[in-house]
C-alpha cells in the first residue's frame, strides 16, 4: 500500500468513526412524558409548578410554572448530570423548548452549572446571556453549545426558571418542554484514533 493510499485509508476511517459516533444524552424525562417531574428537582416544590397536557411542544406533556410570588424565582432542575462521564472543558450541547407570558418585571432564565462534588461550582452561566424571549402560545426552540468547567466532579446542572420582579403585579408564566443535555464527542478523540489507524497501517507495511 502506498503512502498516499495509507493516508487516504486512515482519513476515511477517521471520517467513519466521526460520523457513527453518538452524543450521550444526560437528561431523563426531559419531555415530561412520564406525566410527572420524575428526574427533575423542583424549587420550591409548590403549587405554582405543574405538568400540563395543554399545547405541549411535542408528545403529550410539558411543564408549567405560573409564578406570581413577589420577587422570587421558581425553578426546575436536571441536577448533577453525567458524573463520571463529563470531563473538564468538554463540549456540551443544551436544548429545550419554551413559551410564556410575563407582566411587570417577570422574566424566564435558563442557567447551566458545572458542579463540584464537595459543593459549589467551577462554572456558571446564563444561557443566551440574559432573559429568554418567549411567545405566549408559540414554542421557541433553544440550542446552546458550551464547555464544562474545570471541575465537574459533581456533574452538570440545567436550571430552568420563571422569575418575578419587585412589583406586586409581577408575573412569570412559563412552559418548558424537550430539555436535553448531551456530551458532544471530542474531535481530539477521533484524531487519536486516526493516528493509531495510520500507525497500524505503517507497521503492517513494514512487516510485508
Amino acid at each position: 500500500m502506498t503512502k498516499q493510499l495509507s493516508h487516504a485509508f486512515a482519513f476515511a476511517l477517521l471520517a467513519t468513526l466521526s460520523s457513527t459516533a453518538n452524543a450521550v444524552e444526560l437528561t431523563s424525562n426531559g419531555g415530561f412524558e412520564t406525566g410527572t417531574f420524575a428526574g427533575w428537582t423542583q424549587f420550591p416544590s409548590g403549587p405554582n409548578q405543574f405538568i400540563t397536557n395543554v399545547n405541549p411542544a411535542s408528545g403529550v406533556f410539558a411543564s408549567e410554572i405560573n409564578n406570581t410570588i413577589l420577587a422570587s424565582n421558581s425553578l426546575i432542575k436536571q441536577a448533577n448530570l453525567g458524573i463520571g462521564i463529563v470531563t473538564p472543558g468538554q463540549l456540551i450541547t443544551i436544548s429545550f423548548s419554551a413559551r410564556g407570558s410575563f407582566a411587570d418585571g417577570g422574566v424566564a432564565f435558563a442557567e447551566f452549572f458545572s458542579e463540584k462534588s464537595g459543593g459549589g461550582t467551577s462554572k456558571s452561566e446564563i444561557l443566551g446571556g440574559g432573559p429568554l424571549t418567549l411567545h405566549p402560545t408559540n414554542w421557541t426552540n433553544f440550542n446552546f453549545t458550551t464547555t464544562a468547567g474545570t471541575d465537574v466532579s459533581g456533574g452538570v446542572t440545567l436550571q430552568l426558571g420563571a422569575a418575578t420582579g419587585a412589583a406586586s403585579t409581577s408575573m412569570s408564566h412559563v412552559f418548558y418542554d424537550n430539555a436535553s443535555v448531551t456530551v458532544v464527542p471530542e474531535p481530539a478523540t477521533y484524531a487519536v484514533l486516526g493516528i493509531g489507524a495510520l500507525a497500524l497501517i505503517r507497521r503492517r507495511k513494514n512487516r510485508s
